[in-house]
């Protein structure tokens, strides 16, 4: 009769001494990474606004310089950032070996997209690879987020609308990069070309605008529930 209460107190032993952020999905809060996690959003939000002011000028018969090589400048020190912060951040989630071996692709792929970035200003990489480069990260980082989020989404303990925010964002930019990438593959010009492209660039460049927030707002909340 004895053994019983005996077994048990070992298991709870066991469990007290347990890791706590083995058994939680999101991030331990933490309020250095917070503050990068925001610094990130804020990068992330300035680089944008120079590659629009970049377009701007473009249309209107300007340069794309210095607009175009101080988006990519900001746009590589942001990865660098993003890469930092991906181990961190899917730890908890990432807990079968093909989840673990995925978040280290999204790693590298970023810190390649960063190198990549600093390449193409200092003129020694091409606009086409390095531009490749970037897609192929952006879809990488978008499949995480989505990944990342559903399992946040799924614990709870990360907002709701921080984690919502985070899956609608990489489902919106994954869609507007396959209705783009569609539209090149029929007659540029069409009626069908331009019914793919259009949705597809306003969908893409809206989500795009807004990805910043993410960052803003999940910093935020790790940086605040550290402070408690």
């Amino acid at each position: 009769m004895s053994s019983t209460p005996e077994t048990s107190v070992g298991q709870d032993a066991a469990a007290a001494t347990e890791p706590t952020w083995v058994l939680l999905v999101a991030p331990q809060p933490d309020l250095a990474r917070g503050r990068w996690t925001v610094a990130l959003g804020v990068v992330t939000f300035v680089s944008g606004a120079f590659l629009i002011v970049m377009f701007v000028s473009l249309a209107q018969g300007g340069s794309a310089a210095p607009w175009g090589p101080i988006n990519d400048a900001l746009s590589a020190g942001g990865n660098v950032i993003l890469a930092a912060l991906v181990p961190y951040l899917s730890r908890g989630a990432a807990r079968t070996r093909g989840s673990r071996a995925f978040v280290r692709v999204v790693g590298a792929a970023t810190l390649a997209a960063a190198a990549s970035g600093l390449l193409l200003v200092a003129g020694v990489l091409p606009f086409e690879p390095s531009t490749a480069i970037s897609m192929v990260t952006i879809v990488l980082q978008c499949a995480w987020m989505i990944w990342l989020n559903l399992a946040w989404l799924r614990e709870g303990r990360i907002p709701r609308r921080i984690s919502r925010f985070g899956m609608a964002f990489g489902v919106g930019l994954l869609a507007g990069i396959a209705l783009v990438g569609g539209s090149l593959l029929l007659p540029w010009g069409s009626w069908a070309a331009n019914a793919l492209l259009i949705p597809g660039v306003v969908l893409g460049a809206g989500m795009w605008i807004v990805w910043p927030l993410w960052f803003v707002l999940l910093g935020r909340h790790l940086s605040r529930t550290a402070e408690r």
